[in-house]
């Protein structure tokens, strides 16, 4: 029987392969994306997204507690 990867551990998993892609030649980069997509089961395209998605956050921490409780006010 095959384990389910919660979320947060799809995430832990894809910052340890970050260190690990960027440093990486072509042919090395594959097989680290094919590891990748085996324990994820993600499609191809959204397995290259993950190593390489390095956005900042847009807002800080005020911002965002503004943000959460506007919705949780609207729920």
């Amino acid at each position: 029987m095959k384990t389910k990867l919660t979320h947060a551990m799809r995430i832990e998993l894809a910052n340890a392969i970050q260190g690990r892609y960027a440093a990486a030649a072509n042919k090395t980069k594959r097989r680290i994306l094919e590891e990748l997509i085996a324990a994820t089961r993600y499609h191809e395209k959204s397995a290259i997204r993950v190593p390489t998605r390095q956005r900042p956050s847009l807002y800080d921490e005020a911002a965002r507690g503004a943000f959460i409780l506007l919705w949780e006010a609207s729920d």
